[in-house]
C-alpha cells in the first residue's frame, strides 16, 4: 500500500526533475542561440526564470524527445520501486545512469532547437527583429561608437536583436544575402539618446 507520504516524495521528486531539465534544456538553448550571433550569454543578462520558457520551446520544438524523456523518468520510478530495497547499490547505478539519459536528451535537443531557430532566421531576413532607429548622445565621439555615428543608425537600417538594462544589440542584415554572417553591434545605453522601435521586420536595399 503507497502511503500519502510516498505520493507527495514521488510528487515532489518529480516536479524537482522536471523543473531542473526545463532550465538546464532552457540554459543551453539560449547558449547555443545567442552564440550563434557571437553574443556571451553572460552579456546578454537574460532573467532566470526566462530558462524556464526556453526550455518549454525546446519540448514545444520535439514533442517525442519530451516524450522519450518521460517514459525515461517513469521507467526508472518504477524499476526503483520494483527492485526494493534489495539492490540499493543496484538502484543508485539505474537512478544515474536515467539521470544521464534524461539531461542528455535534453541537452541535445537544445542545441538543435537553436541552431534550427538561428537558421529560420537567416532564412526569413530576420523577421523577428524590428527595424529601429537610433540616435547617439551629443558629444559621443566617433571612436568611442563609430557605427553609431551613420547614416544607417537613423534611417532605421539596423535591426533590434536584444536589449537589457545595460547594453543594445542591433544587426544589419543585407537584404538578399540570408547565408552573409553579421556583426552584431553591442552599444551601452550611456552612449544613446533615444531610439524609435519601428512596425517594419524588413531589411535596407
Amino acid at each position: 500500500m503507497v502511503s500519502v507520504g510516498e505520493i507527495a516524495g514521488a510528487g515532489a521528486f518529480a516536479i524537482g526533475l522536471i523543473s531542473a531539465w526545463l532550465y538546464a534544456a532552457g540554459w543551453t538553448y539560449a547558449y547555443h542561440y545567442f552564440d550563434r550571433f557571437g553574443i556571451p550569454l553572460l552579456m546578454v543578462d537574460i532573467p532566470k526564470e526566462n530558462y524556464f520558457v526556453y526550455g518549454g520551446v525546446v519540448v514545444q520544438q520535439f514533442p517525442l524527445w519530451g516524450l522519450a524523456v518521460g517514459i525515461t523518468g517513469i521507467t526508472a520510478i518504477a524499476l526503483w520501486r520494483w527492485l526494493g530495497l534489495t539492490a540499493a547499490r543496484f538502484k543508485a547505478a539505474l537512478g544515474a545512469l536515467a539521470l544521464i539519459a534524461v539531461f542528455w536528451l535534453g541537452h541535445q535537443a537544445a542545441v538543435v532547437t537553436a541552431h534550427r531557430q538561428y537558421t529560420r532566421q537567416r532564412e526569413t531576413d530576420y523577421s523577428a527583429f524590428p527595424r529601429v532607429q537610433v540616435w547617439p548622445k551629443e558629444g559621443t565621439k566617433s571612436s568611442d561608437a563609430s557605427p553609431l555615428v551613420s547614416a544607417d543608425s537613423t534611417n532605421g537600417c539596423y535591426r533590434l536583436l536584444l536589449h537589457n538594462q545595460n547594453r543594445l544589440f542591433l544587426l544589419r542584415p543585407l537584404k538578399g544575402a540570408p547565408a552573409a554572417n553579421l556583426p552584431v553591434l553591442i552599444s551601452p545605453w550611456d552612449q544613446i539618446a533615444f531610439i524609435r522601435v519601428l512596425p517594419d521586420y524588413t531589411s535596407c536595399e
